[in-house]
């Protein structure tokens, strides 16, 4: 609970603090029926080929998967995200870089869920990093983890850069601030989305992630 609060507060100083740059929710439903293309034309944000391998939809709606979705209620796999549709780099993934296209987002926070300890970093527009945090592996958890990272007074993120220690994980309801967005989020509803859920931290090992194929 004590997290959870934590991470509230820190959305709500983050909202006060927005000047010019709009807030960005995606939870990639717009993507249903489009399972293992590439993501794309979001406004403001390049989901960036990263090592080869294209940031592409996954739908759990297809029985594909090893996904549970926390809010429809379906599904029996260790990997939990919400609605039909999240976000991966294929069943080759490694490090996934999300690029802010004006190089002027102040934070960016993500669900994730992890067979492995799962990292997101912040880096300017010389390359250098800003801003790091890391949260358990947690498989089979009742919510996704939670990460946020804000960029250091200022300065802004050119891009994020996610990864974990191996090759098994999904993301989902990323939320961040940067221009070019379109109409910003309303922000009662985006802080009710943001505040969903403490990080479960379950030990549990590694599991392929598709259950066919």
């Amino acid at each position: 609970m004590k997290k959870l609060l934590a991470v509230m507060c820190a959305v709500v100083s983050i909202f006060l603090a927005t000047g010019t740059a709009s807030a960005f929710f995606l939870n990639f439903e717009e993507g249903s029926g489009h399972d293992g293309q590439a993501i794309i034309n979001i406004p403001g944000i390049t989901f960036e080929v990263t090592g080869g391998q294209n940031w592409v939809y996954g739908d759990s709606s297809t029985g594909l998967y090893n996904t549970r979705s926390i809010d429809l209620g379906y599904g029996g796999g260790s990997y939990q995200h919400y609605g039909n549709v999240f976000a991966w780099l294929g069943s080759n993934q490694g490090s996934g870089k999300i690029d802010f296209t004006n190089n002027d987002g102040t934070w960016f926070q993500t669900g994730y869920t992890s067979a492995s300890t799962f990292y997101m970093e912040g880096y300017d527009s010389t390359g250098a990093k800003i801003a790091s945090t890391s949260g358990g592996a947690n498989l089979n958890s009742s919510d996704m983890g939670w990460l946020i990272i804000t960029a250091p007074t200022g300065q802004t993120f050119d891009y994020v850069m996610v990864h974990d220690t191996g090759n098994y994980w999904l993301m989902d309801n990323m939320s961040g601030d940067t221009t070019g967005v379109g109409a910003p989020v309303p922000e009662p509803a985006t802080m009710l989305l943001l505040s969903s859920g403490l990080v479960g931290l379950a030990g549990f090992g590694r599991k392929k992630f598709f259950k066919k194929g």
